[in-house]
């Protein structure tokens, strides 16, 4: 059965709540529990309800098996302290392709999560009064997933994309223990993303000066233990206000990240537009999904024979079958 709301005035969705557009929309005292999972659809020549296997809420990590079966889902970590802009950046992404503006080498063909990117974009909307209202902070208890889904297409392949989003205050503690229990979503993260966005909050260095220096940079390290060959993008979030950090403490940070991601890009944004297109956000908001994304479509080198320094052993100087003349 369908779940449905009792309230005749909920203008959401058909089968959503108005009050909790999320993934944890079935808190909302409005809506009637039926059995089964999915959204259904009536087909006209039929009486057979068909389910369709997702809602267009944020995915979970259960569901990835949705998108497994056409390519191998690239997911991307955005990793980054409380209220650095994490969940306002994926918001903009959004609103920015919604609105036209494109990636230059990859085309948006669709998304199984079409509700939750609109619950998010729906925030930055102007107010009358000019304001914005922000996004709600993510719940950090540690089995909260959102999974934000693109199937993005270049000149050769379709890819599945997902952005895995999760709490400030979770990555903070896993910064400073990574077997915490209460970090077990950012954990997964870590282990399963294949790239990372790593947020710069302008707006608490200044305030927080060399106290969030030091968050950041126990973040960054803990990022980079394992990293791999994974590719990071830091991303300086909030930078209409930049020139107000002391440039003492953003000279100490780009230098703790240089010295943890040598190969990484470092890129500025922000969700105010001075005039259109905006480089901050109309550009650079687009350019930092799109950098991870090139980065990921580049060959990867692969030895096939070990370099083998000087040595005797038989052992260390056989190379097999093809490696003889």
């Amino acid at each position: 059965m369908q779940k449905k709301c009792s309230n005749p005035k909920c203008t959401a969705p058909k089968g959503l709540c108005d009050e909790l557009l999320s993934q944890e929309y079935q808190q909302c005292p409005h809506m009637n529990r039926g059995s089964g999972k999915g959204s259904a659809t009536k087909d006209k020549n039929s009486s057979k309800i068909k389910t369709i296997p997702w809602s267009g809420l944020a995915l979970q990590p259960s569901e990835i098996e949705l998108l497994s079966h056409r390519s191998s889902p690239i997911i991307i970590g955005t990793i980054g302290a409380a209220n650095a802009g994490k969940t306002s950046y994926l918001g903009m992404l959004y609103t920015l392709l919604f609105n036209g503006k494109k990636f230059k080498q990859w085309d948006f063909v669709g998304s199984y999560s079409l509700i939750a990117w609109e619950t998010l974009a729906k925030y930055l909307k102007i107010k009358p009064n000019g304001k914005v209202d922000f996004p709600e902070p993510t719940p950090s208890n540690p089995d909260y997933y959102s999974l934000y889904h693109l199937a993005l297409r270049n000149e050769e392949h379709l890819h599945d994309i997902l952005f895995a989003d999760s709490s400030g205050e979770v990555f903070t503690q896993w910064a400073s223990n990574i077997n915490d229990p209460n970090a077990e979503n950012a954990r997964w993260i870590y282990e399963n993303a294949s790239a990372f966005i790593l947020f710069i909050d302008c707006e608490a260095v200044i305030t927080g000066r060399g106290r969030t220096k030091q968050k950041i940079v126990q973040l960054a390290g803990q990022l980079a233990a394992n990293l791999g060959e994974r590719p990071v993008i830091i991303v300086w979030s909030k930078s209409d206000k930049i020139t107000e950090v002391r440039p003492n403490i953003k000279e100490a940070i780009e230098e703790a990240l240089d010295q943890y991601f040598p190969n990484s890009k470092s890129i500025q944004i922000s969700n105010f537009s001075k005039q259109d297109p905006d480089k901050l956000c109309h550009e650079n908001n687009l350019a930092v999904t799109e950098y991870l994304l090139e980065e990921l479509s580049k060959p990867k080198t692969l030895k096939l024979i070990p370099e083998v320094g000087d040595t005797s052993d038989f052992f260390f100087l056989y190379q097999g079958s093809y490696g003889s003349k």
